[in-house]
């Protein structure tokens, strides 16, 4: 059987969604390379979301062409029905190991960016709540039937809990994580020694991620228009939102690094002023024997991270304790 025409839809969309996550992916990798700033655990969990997010392409294509995603259940035979709740729950799998990667792999960009022991703290219990949380969705999927073979298996005597229940409760934790991550860099950027223009610009890049906030809700309110008894007709809007939502989260991850590769986009107090004292423009020198090449020491990000640069009051460019500072000034004049 071919795709039903929302079926085709929603593999449109979908695919070119994914598309633009594999190339803001691929310019991500070009950034780190260019800037020489490294990969870190950030990036890894990005390549391990992209390869997840085409997996999920992959389930929606067989969800659409051989499972009835799209069409109604009276037009589906015995089979069909079987193979699309099958690849549901595989759907399922991939959709819960996918969200907390994207989240964590956002939370741990922002922990190179920002150092300060506090906000390492909290960022460190945000990562661990959601990796727990996300343990235990991924083992209740596993455990939601028992058998499991009751999930797709009408003639299986099995017992299974409330699946919409268990979705909905997940995806509410998801929206407020969300929220939770939008919010976390917003005082680490306020109390930078930046304009306030330069504060505003950043936390407008950071607040790109508030569409994701908006995928999430409405994911849960297109969760409500599935209904029982025509399963394989009514899920298509959910089905559309369950793959935007993370296409659109490992884009937005990608863009304040790929922003480092155009200069000329870069922030006003970022450009080179050759007539102010290193102190306070451009990128702060390092100490002697130094370089802010090592991706691997979190403090020297702060010298390239993408060109999102600030300093706090009391560190300079790298990092580094500003201590015993010393300004000479030398100044020639020649008369002609």
């Amino acid at each position: 059987m071919s795709p039903s025409p929302k079926g085709k839809e929603i593999i449109v969309i979908v695919s070119v969604l994914v598309g633009l996550a594999t190339v803001s992916t691929a310019l991500r990798v070009v950034a780190r390379l260019k800037r020489q700033t490294g990969f870190g655990l950030d990036d890894y969990l990005c390549f391990v979301s992209i390869v997840l997010m085409i997996g999920m392409l992959v389930e929606l294509i067989l969800w659409c062409d051989i499972g009835g995603n799209g069409y109604h259940v009276y037009d589906l035979n015995p089979r069909t029905i079987e193979l699309f709740y099958q690849i549901f729950l595989a759907n399922q799998f991939t959709y819960f190991a996918l969200t907390p990667a994207i989240k964590i792999s956002i939370i741990c960009f922002f922990r190179r960016l920002f150092t300060t022991e506090r906000f390492l703290r909290f960022t460190f219990y945000l990562s661990t709540l959601i990796a727990l949380w996300s343990t235990g969705i991924f083992l209740a999927c596993a455990f939601q039937c028992r058998p499991l073979r009751a999930f797709w298996d009408n003639h299986v005597d099995g017992k299974c809990f409330n699946g919409m229940v268990f979705i909905i409760v997940n995806q509410a934790f998801n929206v407020v994580m969300d929220f939770v991550i939008l919010a976390a860099p917003v005082p680490m950027i306020w109390s930078l020694h930046r304009s306030w223009q330069d504060k505003l610009a950043l936390n407008a890049v950071f607040a790109l991620g508030g569409f994701v906030c908006f995928a999430s809700i409405y994911r849960i309110v297109v969760l409500f228009y599935i209904d029982s008894t025509d399963e394989t007709y009514t899920i298509w809007k959910a089905t559309l939102w369950t793959h935007i939502e993370p296409s659109v989260g490992l884009v937005v991850s990608c863009l304040p690094i790929i922003r480092g590769m155009f200069p000329r986009f870069m922030l006003g107090s970022q450009k080179k002023n050759t007539g102010s004292s290193p102190i306070n423009s451009g990128p702060s020198p390092t100490a002697p024997g130094e370089t802010c090449n090592d991706s691997s020491d979190t403090k020297n990000l702060l010298c390239k991270e993408d060109g999102i640069r600030g300093r706090l009051w009391n560190r300079d460019m790298c990092g580094h304790e500003l201590k015993d500072i010393t300004i000479r000034t030398d100044i020639e004049v020649a008369v002609g």
